[in-house]
């Protein structure tokens, strides 16, 4: 059997989803868990709408909340030919719109808005993206079935950045998930959620559906895991920033797991673990182009050639921003940073080489020069 996580920059309108059905019609003879995130911003649209409640600015986070639901209802109707299905649900989005109602109704109220209170919130991204993707693959002659992730995955009650319980998700996903997957080829899962010890949903983090996928994927010994996105693959830069970008495809454990914590976009350090313990190949590949680029990482050694990052996750109010390059020789970095900074006339900026043996450095600079020193470094080091 198989995981494929599909992602929400993937099923952000009827073209992902197409693309999602397509991709498991490819695999009918195959078992294959499927495992979604919320649609495009959907889960930073609702942690908006809580972030106004909690300034006692109801009104507006309502209207937030009302323009996500319709967001969902208006994919759905598009993407599903029965009325019943349609009028099914649009009773399910409507009873997420009066429990998120009430919910921030009292956030509002008492000026408080607990983690346990946001995890709660974020996770009706995922459950509404749940059902609306399992009806609509159904709708598509699929033998489809949906299982709720808090009733496999059990963390910690760390919210906002749970740890899945090992040993209690394994006994979970043998009597709750394993009967499902055997009465039909695809089951779908949402990813991101769990639920604690005392019962309460939890969160897993940042992009952590890919950790839901690598996590059940080791559980359930699966052949691979894939996740599909918008992209071919991990590229040797960002496609938007730098100009002819290729195709990394093959990477070791630790690779991935440097890259990852460089900031390499598709690749999260805690979603390595898992497969690396079991020993399950992660696939990275864009869901537009099955068969095109893509990237392979799996437990042998092999070399990579350089990789740059412009970090997105600094604090917007922070003037510098850190541009990485990973697998590259210290002394070409040293030459292409030098010769960048020199040409962009930077005064304030230094670069640190890291961990030599993985060929990691940094160079951090003014924020108004990053996009232009990651472009010029990616044409001088690729």
């Amino acid at each position: 059997m198989k995981v494929m996580k599909f992602g929400g920059a993937v099923l952000r309108g009827p073209e992902g989803f197409r693309q999602m059905s397509d991709i498991l019609q490819r695999h009918a003879d195959e078992r294959i868990l499927v495992v979604v995130s919320a649609f495009s911003t959907a889960t930073r649209d609702l942690e908006y709408t809580a972030r106004l409640a909690v300034k006692g600015q109801l009104d507006d986070a309502r209207e937030r909340l009302d323009h996500v639901v319709n967001d969902h209802r208006t994919l759905m109707k598009g993407l599903i030919p029965s009325p019943s299905v349609r009028e099914a649900l649009d009773v399910l989005l409507e009873g997420c719109r009066t429990e998120l109602t009430n919910t921030l109704t009292g956030v509002s109220i008492t000026r408080q808005l607990t983690p346990r209170t946001l995890d709660g919130i974020l996770s009706y991204g995922e459950y509404m993206a749940l059902h609306i993707a399992r009806h609509v693959l159904g709708s598509r002659g699929i033998d489809v079935a949906g299982v709720d992730a808090r009733d496999v995955i059990e963390t910690d009650g760390q919210h906002g950045a749970a740890r899945p319980l090992v040993d209690k998700t394994r006994v979970r996903v043998r009597q709750t998930l394993w009967p499902v997957l055997d009465a039909h080829r695809v089951v779908l899962i949402q990813g991101y959620v769990g639920r604690a010890e005392h019962g309460a949903t939890t969160t897993m983090g940042k992009e952590s559906s890919n950790l839901t996928a690598s996590l059940l994927g080791s559980l359930l010994d699966a052949e691979e895991i894939v996740i599909w996105t918008d992209v071919a693959g991990i590229r040797s830069g960002d496609p938007q920033i730098c100009e002819g970008t290729a195709s990394r495809p093959r990477l070791s454990y630790v690779q991935a797991r440097i890259a990852a914590e460089e900031g390499v976009k598709l690749l999260y350090p805690t979603m390595i673990d898992p497969a690396e313990q079991a020993g399950i190949p992660i696939r990275i590949a864009g869901a537009a182009e099955p068969d095109g680029d893509q990237t392979i990482i799996a437990a042998e050694a092999s070399s990579c050639d350089p990789i740059v990052v412009l970090r997105d996750d600094m604090d917007p109010a922070d003037n510098h921003v850190t541009v990485s390059v990973v697998f590259a020789p210290a002394a070409a970095w040293l030459e292409a940073a030098g010769t960048t900074i020199r040409e962009l006339g930077v005064t304030e900026a230094f670069g640190l080489v890291l961990q030599p043996g993985d060929h990691t450095a940094r160079l951090m600079l003014p924020r108004t020069h990053a996009a232009r020193a990651a472009a010029q470094l990616h044409a001088r080091l690729v």
